[in-house]
């Protein structure tokens, strides 16, 4: 490479020469003072790939017969001296010197050029998609999901209402960061609990702090759950972060032996209470994230994800397509990974929960699948999304 860079040079400056009229040209100091620095700062880069070896030293007396109208100008050695060309000649050593890898930004600065990533998009036969590990197990698999949209009924609103309620007391009692495990001994909203099929259970509440700075987000986020460390601080198109948000994850039942021991002591506690108290809760670690939430802007513009992550067990998570919506496979160039994206249905009304766009993909590294999903009422476009896949898939 070096040697064919060298070649094209002396082919360029024998046919400069040629023409005769170096002595004529006007050498500019910025253009001079530019060359000598990217020669300079080339050299620093290069280091032993270029067998091309740049000393700066004082022009030769005025009788040199190459530069004697710039004759308080440096300039490279003898064997360089037809090297320092000027106007439209300089423009082109500038590009040559550059080897391609560099471009000179708006200040005049060097800066690397980063590779184009792209995506790859394919909708395999019969709409089933599947990731794989690199054992060939199926990690992620999508399924058509003809289930009727969810509708609303007096009940569920009740029973809507008077959880929030109940929530509303616990929040008021957490501060920024605290989690809460509570039980509500309410006889109209335990009857509807299992009227709905929920059971009675225990309920929890959290109270996030925002994070304005990235790195202070990113270190919680680590610290509290070691939830996505890769997490990205700017997307393409200028967008920078700007807060970000997390929910620690509740006990689960069927995970969780404290679940059991808490609901139990809850229980007693209701059953012998002669306060007449329906309430009865208790701080609790916080020690998981079940999900986070992040918002980039550039301007006035704003781009707010949601963030899951779930540990793969060795069995498949299937990932309902829902009416109404499309589903692809993105293969991302450079990186070997593959997503599955599901694009939002165009519901609107009581169908308009269907109307989110998500992207998911696996981790081999940290044996994670991982999710995005974008807000309902800040639907993006299946462009934006091609560049946000490239900014958290690595």
């Amino acid at each position: 490479m070096v040697r064919q860079r060298g070649f094209v040079e002396e082919k360029m400056i024998k046919k400069m020469d040629a023409v005769g009229s170096c002595q004529e040209l006007d050498v500019k100091a910025a253009v001079m003072k530019r060359v000598r620095a990217i020669h300079e700062q080339q050299n620093r880069i290069d280091g032993e790939r270029t067998n091309i070896v740049i000393e700066l030293k004082p022009f030769p007396e005025p009788e040199d017969p190459i530069m004697q109208k710039q004759k308080e100008m440096p300039q490279h050695p003898s064997r360089f001296r037809k090297r320092v060309l000027t106007g439209v000649s300089a423009a082109v050593l500038l590009g040559i010197i550059g080897l391609g890898a560099f471009q000179l930004s708006a200040d005049g600065d060097l800066s690397e050029q980063g590779s184009q990533v792209t995506i790859d998009i394919s909708k395999p036969q019969g709409g089933i998609i599947t990731l794989v590990n690199s054992g060939g197990k199926a990690v992620v698999k999508t399924v058509h999901n003809n289930t009727p949209d969810p509708t609303t009924s007096p009940a569920i609103e009740k029973y809507q209402s008077l959880s929030m309620t109940y929530k509303e007391q616990v929040l008021a009692r957490l501060n920024t960061g605290e989690m809460a495990a509570y039980y509500v001994k309410d006889a109209e909203l335990n009857k509807l609990e299992l009227g709905l099929g929920y059971g009675n259970q225990l309920q929890f509440a959290f109270i996030s702090p925002v994070y304005s700075k990235y790195q202070d987000f990113v270190k919680e986020l680590k610290t509290v759950g070691d939830f996505w460390p890769g997490l990205p601080s700017s997307l393409a198109d200028g967008y920078e972060f700007e807060q970000g948000t997390f929910n620690a994850a509740p006990l689960y039942k069927s995970l969780d032996t404290e679940y059991e021991e808490i609901l139990e002591q809850f229980q007693k506690k209701a059953t012998t209470d002669k306060t007449g108290q329906n309430l009865f809760m208790e701080k609790i670690a916080a020690n998981s994230i079940d999900n986070a939430e992040v918002t980039y802007h550039n301007g006035d513009q704003r781009i707010t994800l949601s963030l899951r992550q779930s540990v793969f067990k060795g069995y498949t998570m299937q990932v309902s397509i829902l009416e109404g919506q499309t589903a692809e496979k993105w293969s991302v160039t450079g990186t070997g990974k593959e997503a599955i994206f599901i694009a939002a249905g165009t519901g609107k009304g009581k169908n308009a929960w269907s109307s989110q766009n998500r992207l998911y993909w696996y981790d081999e590294a940290t044996q994670m699948v991982l999710s995005l999903s974008d807000k309902q009422e800040n639907k993006l476009t299946r462009e934006q999304w091609q560049k946000i896949a490239t900014s958290f898939i690595h």
